[in-house]
């Protein structure tokens, strides 16, 4: 972590290179071990962007038949984002998969589609559909990977920056995600991590300028259907009924980033009344949590994530 503490700033397009570089060192060395463990690929809707990743837990981590699942989704700033990096970054995301597998959690990372291709609520909508499409083919994905008897019914959500903004969003919305939804019903646990959960027009722009507008369709819908706005406005009976929450933010994330977690934290307590759980990544900025997994270096977060999905199950 010491690259990480030399870099001052805190700005996302700054950090960007210089955090993904630094641990794409340590990862090489563990090139071998990412690329052979086991994973698949399955397609969950119509294009190329409706495919996820499935890595297989380690035998010898999991007790019992039931095996939890943890979804990954990434973030991007609404307009990028694989869960295959090209080259010269091409470890990333997929070493996320192996850590937690090696943990005996099977893991499943999403791709989905993005601005300015797609407009809100797309995107949200194929995070849904990613989780829907897991629990009717569990047997499919489960196939001569997994006991035939496996239990994969219960998920968790854990997902970064745009990707958290995309998930709260669904769980706080019920005309995209009704109560009664199969996929309400298997959540366990979500895991928001240095989620954009409030947005803010009029001061220093921090995504490029128009680009909340066109993806929501207007200031005023980006503002009616931000995460805090949606929380804010939650029927009681979903705010009742969401499943756990572990809230996750970098020591040295963007303000604009840090107080918006800090608020929607707040929040989501009122509204809830009780404490939530949330920790900061120490030492960490707001992209190298995921791409430290398997560096030997900045990992305790994620330990806390496993052990704290598989207190749940």
């Amino acid at each position: 972590m010491d690259v990480i503490a030399a870099i001052s700033d805190t700005a996302i397009p700054v950090v960007l290179d210089p955090t993904r570089e630094a641990f794409m060192k340590k990862l090489e060395t563990r090139r071998s071990e990412i690329e052979s463990w086991p994973s698949r690929t399955f397609r969950y809707g119509s294009t190329d962007r409706h495919q996820l990743d499935v890595y297989y837990p380690d035998h010898k981590k999991v007790s019992g038949n039931s095996v939890p699942v943890l979804f990954f989704e990434y973030g991007g700033g609404f307009v990028s984002g694989d869960r295959k990096i090209d080259q010269p970054y091409d470890l990333g995301y997929a070493n996320v998969g192996v850590f937690f597998a090696q943990r005996g959690i099977l893991t499943v990372i999403a791709d989905y589609r993005l601005a300015p291709a797609v407009q809100f609520p797309d995107p949200v909508a194929d995070i849904r559909d990613a989780i829907a499409w897991f629990i009717a083919n569990t047997s499919a994905v489960a196939s001569g990977k997994l006991p035939e008897n496996v239990d994969l019914s219960k998920i968790f959500v854990m997902a970064h920056s745009a990707g958290a903004t995309h998930v709260m969003s669904l769980y706080l919305s019920p005309s995209i995600l009704p109560l009664d939804s199969p996929v309400r019903a298997a959540t366990r646990g979500l895991i928001p991590q240095g989620g954009a959960f409030k947005f803010e027009f009029g001061g220093p722009p921090v995504l490029p300028p128009g680009l909340l507008e066109g993806y929501y369709g207007s200031k005023e819908a980006a503002l009616a259907n931000m995460p805090l706005t949606l929380l804010e406005n939650a029927p009681e009976k979903l705010v009742a009924g969401l499943p756990e929450v572990f809230v996750l933010a970098s020591e040295n994330e963007p303000e604009f980033i840090k107080a918006a977690v800090d608020e929607f934290v707040k929040k989501l307590e009122t509204r809830r009344g009780r404490v939530v759980k949330y920790e900061i990544m120490k030492g960490h900025n707001h992209i190298s949590p995921h791409w430290a997994l398997l560096s030997g270096e900045g990992e305790d977060w994620a330990e806390a994530v496993a052990e704290w999905v598989k207190s749940i199950v």
